[in-house]
């Protein structure tokens, strides 16, 4: 367990690492070079809202927007540079490379949710997953390894509104469908966020075969890869995209095939719990239930939870009768923090329960 949160905490840094603000050249126009400056950090962060907010929320919102953000222009946007000043007629025109800090934890993002432009709903969105199987040396029956293992992912992270789309959609090739065929194929299940991919297996031949003196042992191996892209629905925007992989092997090659399936799916889904997590929970706080024979006991585990990467604050909220409550910053899923939690103590954890926002555990 401690190696899988090991493995898990390093690929989730890969991810954040790789996340960057958004950059974009605009012109804006005024009275003074300062005015078609300031016109022009407006326009920047104009260009980053369209693709955070879908266009009725703007409209919505307009006065509410033109007075909380864009008169805060300046504020957003990390750093830029001007490419071209110019007076044309009475006016003046001043054109700059900006780049907007649209992330998680951004001051951007936390005024947009204060606000309430983003959809808080999204903080248990529901989540149709559509992901088709095929075997490329034959067909087998029986549902979607890959689709299911994913369903079954989000769920145990605490997504209570999770939809298993199976045969209730045909696309041939589902990591093609454009924008209008994904938007309505979540309107058909009237889903807040969409999953959309594919998922292949193959026999790779007998398992003695890739082990010394190649001798056969009647089991048959198998390798699977799953690629799957999520979005928005109320945008459009596609913010996550990736493809895994998983081997298994059984004396039949159709389990061994649902088998490495499985495993592909199970490594999707934990990608795509960090990446709605990340975005939409980081802000929200997690509530850590914690039963203990003593207070030592619940102590370490307060300064286990200090210790926990992505953690931002811990707070005692109350304890009775071995029961303590903690309220805790945190920028991924109660089932995460669980096994972070594991691997930077030595105390004997147990999971109770699990929620969206809370974590239940007993420390002995």
């Amino acid at each position: 367990m401690k190696n899988f949160a090991i493995i898990l905490f390093a690929l989730i840094l890969m991810i954040c690492a790789t996340a960057s603000a958004k950059n974009v050249t605009v012109t804006g126009t005024g009275a003074t070079p300062s005015d078609a400056e300031n016109d022009a950090l407006r326009a920047a962060v104009e260009n980053t809202l369209g693709v955070l907010v879908d266009s009725a929320t703007l409209v919505q919102n307009s006065m509410l927007i033109d007075d909380q953000i864009y008169t805060q222009s300046r504020g957003f946007v990390n750093d830029y540079q001007i490419l071209r000043r110019e007076q044309v007629g009475n006016l003046w025109r001043v054109t700059i490379n900006a780049t907007v800090d649209d992330q998680p934890n951004s001051r951007l993002m936390n005024e947009l949710t204060r606000l309430g432009i983003i959809n808080v709903q999204l903080r248990n969105p529901k989540i149709a997953v559509y992901v088709p199987e095929q075997h490329l040396n034959y067909n087998f029956g029986g549902g979607s390894g890959g689709e299911t293992a994913i369903v079954k992912t989000l769920l145990n992270a605490g997504f209570s509104q999770v939809v298993e789309v199976g045969t209730g959609l045909s696309y041939a090739n589902p990591m093609s469908m454009n924008a209008a065929q994904m938007r309505q194929a979540a309107q058909d299940y009237g889903a807040d966020i969409m999953i959309v991919g594919e998922s292949f297996s193959e026999g790779v031949g007998d398992v003695g075969d890739y082990l010394p003196g190649n001798q056969r042992t009647n089991m048959q191996a198998c390798r699977a890869r799953v690629e799957a892209k999520m979005f928005i629905v109320r945008t459009g925007q596609v913010i996550a995209a990736d493809g895994k992989y998983g081997s298994a092997y059984d004396n039949s090659q159709a389990i061994a095939a649902k088998k490495a399936l499985a495993k592909a799916g199970d490594e999707m889904g934990n990608y795509f719990v960090e990446q709605i997590t990340g975005m939409y929970t980081s802000r929200q706080g997690v509530e850590v239930v914690v039963y203990g024979a003593d207070f030592s006991k619940i102590n370490a585990v307060q300064v286990a939870l200090g210790k926990v990467n992505r953690v931002k604050y811990v707070n005692l909220s109350s304890y009775e009768g071995g029961r303590a409550v903690f309220s805790v910053q945190y920028g991924g899923s109660p089932q995460t923090l669980f096994n972070e939690l594991q691997a930077v103590t030595n105390a004997e954890l147990t999971l109770q329960a699990l929620a969206y926002n809370t974590l239940t555990i007993a420390v002995r």
